[in-house]
């Protein structure tokens, strides 16, 4: 299930116990809701009757909080497809600014052999290989944050600023660390055409 249809649930709840307009019911809900989303939604405690300074059960509208709730529900959920829609605009723009160039090999025959190969790993193609790492590899979780890496790299890539791209690397390298060797094989790859597009 994904984040979106997780807090769709929740906001359906909230509609119910709204409609039915139970006090035990909204109670519940109200001590799941800030059990669950909490660490995630910033000042979730804010305007909750529950936490004002007169709280008792007899005063407190649990009816009240579950609608401001959802109203916060709704609006963590239009973020999160705000930023999707982001991520989603600044991968087109990193498309758009690399080379179309995907690869290239010469090998001339002299007296000395020699042969140049250039591989180009777009962004689309390595975001495939992390969607194709087995789930016993990489939770759904860390290819999220692999993926806001990969995202964050490009960005620092096309900035042109050697310090900044080896710093987001060595970050990268450490949530790599304790991660599967297939995570890593994915990466190394495009962390080395980064450093010879830097380079050149």
């Amino acid at each position: 299930m994904d984040k979106i249809a997780f807090i769709d649930e929740y906001i359906e709840k909230c509609n119910l116990v709204l409609d039915n307009k139970s006090t035990s019911q909204a109670k519940l809900l109200e001590d799941e809701i800030l059990g669950v989303f909490s660490g995630e939604i910033e000042n979730i405690r804010n305007r909750l009757d529950l936490f004002t300074n007169y709280a008792n059960d007899d005063w407190i509208d649990y009816l009240g909080d579950i609608s401001i709730l959802r109203q916060k529900l709704i609006n963590y959920k239009i973020n999160i497809k705000e930023e999707k829609e982001k991520r989603a605009y600044d991968l087109e723009i990193a498309k758009l600014q690399q080379p179309n160039i995907t690869a290239h090999a010469e090998s001339h025959q002299s007296q000395k052999q020699s042969s140049n190969v250039n591989v180009n790993i777009t962004i689309e193609q390595l975001l495939k290989q992390v969607d194709e790492i087995s789930e016993s590899n990489l939770n759904a979780e860390n290819k999220e944050t692999l993926k806001e890496y990969i995202y964050s790299l490009e960005g620092v890539k096309v900035s042109k600023d050697k310090n900044k791209f080896w710093d987001k690397t060595k970050e990268i390298l450490r949530f790599l660390a304790d991660k599967s060797a297939d995570a890593a094989i994915v990466m190394l790859p495009y962390i080395i055409q980064g450093f010879s597009a830097l380079n050149t």
